[in-house]
């Protein structure tokens, strides 16, 4: 067995695990997004829309019109927001569970 193989072996037990890990928190998944801005809100947003984009992209387009994702609930919601040369740069974390 080459050492490429064992590798992709020990990289697919930890996949299989942490999906497991996931599943076991009734429906929910957490999630976290950086983006910069020329705002704090902006970049808010920006990071917001990376999480929504994460979980589903189908959920996206609805988010965008409406600032709610569909079918989830989103819990703990948070932001670290620093501002520098090139804007503002948000990390942001999130809960999104199914309702």
């Amino acid at each position: 067995m080459s050492i490429r193989s064992v590798i992709k072996s020990g990289v697919l037990a930890l996949l299989l695990i942490a999906g497991s890990f996931g599943a076991a928190h009734a429906g929910c998944v957490s999630k976290s997004a950086k983006a910069t801005s020329y705002s704090e809100a902006s970049a808010k947003w920006f990071a917001m829309e990376t999480m929504v984009q994460a979980v589903s992209w189908g959920l996206w387009p609805g988010w965008v019109a409406t600032g709610v994702v569909d079918g989830y609930s989103v819990k703990n919601e948070k932001y670290k927001c620093k501002s520098g040369s090139d804007g503002v740069t948000c990390i942001s974390w999130a809960k999104f569970c199914k309702k």
